[in-house]
């Protein structure tokens, strides 16, 4: 059982992350809090595994509630969420050891990857016995699109290889996903290249065909639309990420 601690002024959004986090039924005991302050109260009568807080709060922004939660919990799995405007609070978030950084509004599978990240463990949702055959086809859909990113593939390609007409898949993965299908690729590229950014030596260009978006001026343009910043910014950032964490190790 991990204790994870949800800050966050608006109850929209603690009641968002507490769903994400029952939608994969993570043994986690939630607490919560509406500011800093009181995160604070929490952070000192409570152990607390993980902390997942929003950035600009009244009375203590997530900042200073990081640095107090550091402070008091040395050992304590960070998770700051933040919207696209706020890269300056990404860079200082990065050097009080945050494990993660995700932009407002939450993405399902980035949120359980960093979660299955801390945890080392592997979600309990989408048993085999409980997925439709309309889940079995979206999943075809995303294994497809992490098998083929790289190429120019499209909607069309993607229904001819799980049997559909675009058209109908086109509804249905909007009705299973929340979003279209462009989107959706475009997202799983844009991820893929923010990992090569941090953890590969090529070119930037080279990393936008890599991932399949052979037009650099476009990519850079989905890129800041996606991360609030350009690809390069991107990327010294993420090095002072692995900086930081290689101090900590030592």
């Amino acid at each position: 059982m991990f204790n994870v601690l949800v800050v966050d002024d608006e109850c929209v959004q603690r009641e968002g992350i507490k769903d994400l986090i029952a939608l994969y039924e993570f043994p986690f005991h939630i607490m919560e809090a509406e500011n800093g302050k009181k995160a604070e109260q929490l952070l000192i009568r409570n152990a607390i595994d993980i902390l997942i807080t929003d950035v600009k709060m009244p009375l203590m922004d997530g900042l200073e509630l990081s640095r107090i939660a550091r402070k008091t919990q040395q050992n304590i799995n960070i998770v700051i969420c933040s919207g696209y405007d706020e890269f300056e609070y990404a860079r200082s978030a990065l050097r009080l050891g945050v494990v993660n950084y995700l932009l407002k509004p939450l993405l399902k599978e980035e949120f359980l990857q960093v979660m299955v990240d801390i945890t080392k463990m592997s979600p309990y949702a989408g048993k085999p016995e409980s997925e439709t055959m309309e889940m079995k086809v979206i999943r075809q859909v995303k294994d497809y699109v992490k098998d083929h990113y790289q190429k120019d593939i499209s909607l069309t390609e993607a229904a001819h290889d799980v049997y559909l007409s675009p058209g109908y898949l086109s509804i249905l993965f909007k009705k299973e996903t929340g979003e279209n299908f462009s989107k959706y690729l475009t997202d799983y590229r844009l991820s893929r290249a923010s990992h090569l950014l941090v953890h590969s030596n090529m070119k930037i260009n080279d990393v936008a065909v890599a991932v399949g978006i052979d037009n650099h001026s476009y990519f850079a343009k989905l890129f800041k639309n996606k991360f609030g910043v350009s690809p390069l910014q991107f990327r010294e950032c993420g090095v002072l990420h692995d900086r930081v964490d290689q101090e900590q190790v030592q």
